[in-house]
């Protein structure tokens, strides 16, 4: 047999790097959920539902927004170690993926996109993209 009839190593992963989009907005969810878990039953139990509601939407802005980034970065990062080619192209799908997921719970939940998503939308395409200059330049292999 020769060399040739080898079988290639896979270049792309662009079902994984969906995958792992869905994981870093999931993440930044159960984030939240725990950060105000604890605050109502650890911090601050007694107050009232519409404290905690106000408590949970502050933080929803914050961590979805800063969180949300973060684990798009940070997810993109873990799958450039299976990349070969194409690291920009892969860490944008992982941001794609997150925004996704992120404005389809929006819409869902919320019946609209609030302000807030437009900055953590450009912030995600920025992280996913970062995740992917940074891997394509330590990368042997021309991306």
């Amino acid at each position: 047999m020769t060399s040739a009839s080898a079988p290639q190593p896979r270049r792309d992963h662009w079902i994984r790097a969906v995958g792992y989009g869905l994981l870093a907005e999931v993440s930044t969810i159960v984030t939240i959920i725990a950060i105000v878990m604890v605050y109502r039953y650890l911090i601050a139990n007694g107050l009232s539902d519409a404290d905690y509601a106000a408590f949970g939407e502050r933080v929803g802005g914050i961590v979805g927004i800063v969180g949300g980034t973060i684990y798009t970065f940070l997810f993109a990062r873990l799958l450039m170690r299976r990349v070969a080619a194409r690291h920009v192209a892969h860490g944008v799908v992982v941001a794609l993926a997150a925004i996704a997921l992120s404005v389809g719970g929006s819409l869902a939940g919320h019946h609209g996109v609030p302000a807030g998503y437009i900055v953590a939308t450009i912030l995600k395409l920025v992280a996913g993209a970062t995740a992917g200059v940074l891997a394509a330049r330590a990368s042997p292999v021309a991306a």
